[in-house]
């Protein structure tokens, strides 16, 4: 029996040779076509004019000679419109032989980015390889993108709401820079019930993330029975639009305090 013991090792040996698969299997089928994946997201940074952006698709298998893949948009499913928002770059790619990756460039326009996201749903095709039953559309996903700048905190603004009923809707109100890299001041030149116009107006103060502070720089002079009344206040500033919502204001004074004031602005 020590015989067949010895034997049995070299016997049991070569059957897992005959059953184990190669480590260098290639895949020799039909070649087919698909985008790399189904969705991406992107932004538009404000300033920037446009952003281009990558889209990859796939074959199966690597070509077997140069091969034009085809992209395009399916404008029903997109609320992006070419053209006007986005422009395709190179709408036709050639896939080299012996490659299995290539991509498309989209340049998405700033003119056309806004702060909710737009869809474009792209299809893919070539006259060589078929596509794929996977992947065939593609849905980017774009926003504008506006990160902390003071630059358009000036000029000439228009009153939307206020609370506190100094302006009505429609007035109109200067803001300049402020002393500081990130404030600005809000005029009082055009307010008809105070008496320091040309000397009071209101400091904001603009952190990174949008949040504001709101003081005044002197109390603001009405007639009585209001007489000197403080200013305070807090509220957010729109980076892409440059509006300013003063969302809690406080007016306080010997009259007594009145608080949660609105006031809205937006660029005129």
């Amino acid at each position: 029996m020590k015989i067949l013991k010895y034997l049995s090792i070299p016997i049991f040996a070569l059957m897992i040779s005959a059953c184990s698969e190669p480590d260098d299997a290639v895949y020799d089928g039909d070649n087919y076509l698909s985008f790399g994946a189904t969705s991406s997201e992107a932004t538009v940074v404000k300033g920037s004019t446009s952003k281009e952006v990558a889209i990859t698709y796939t074959t199966l298998s690597e070509a077997k000679q140069n091969t034009d893949v085809t992209i395009a948009v399916d404008a029903a499913n997109s609320t992006a419109v070419e053209g006007v928002d986005f422009k395709i770059v190179n709408k036709t790619d050639n896939l080299a032989a012996g490659q299995k990756v290539g991509n498309f460039k989209i340049q998405l326009l700033e003119s056309g980015a806004k702060e909710t996201q737009k869809t474009i749903t792209f299809k893919i095709s070539s006259p060589s390889v078929a596509n794929a039953t996977f992947n065939q559309t593609h849905t980017l996903k774009y926003s504008l993108e506006c990160p902390f700048n003071m630059s358009g905190f000036t000029g000439t603004y228009k009153v939307v709401t206020d609370t506190w009923e100094d302006y009505l809707p429609g007035a109109l109100i200067t803001i300049q820079p402020g002393p500081a890299a990130n404030q600005f001041k809000i005029l009082s030149t055009n307010n008809p019930y105070i008496s320091n116009t040309s000397t009071s107006y209101m400091l904001v103060t603009v952190q990174t993330n949008g949040n504001i502070t709101v003081a005044s720089n002197q109390n603001f002079l009405y007639d009585a029975p209001t007489g000197s009344m403080s200013v305070t206040g807090t509220g957010t500033v729109n980076f892409c639009t440059n509006g300013i919502n003063i969302s809690a204001l406080t007016f306080s004074g010997a009259a007594g305090t009145s608080s949660g004031n609105k006031f809205v602005l937006v660029k005129n």
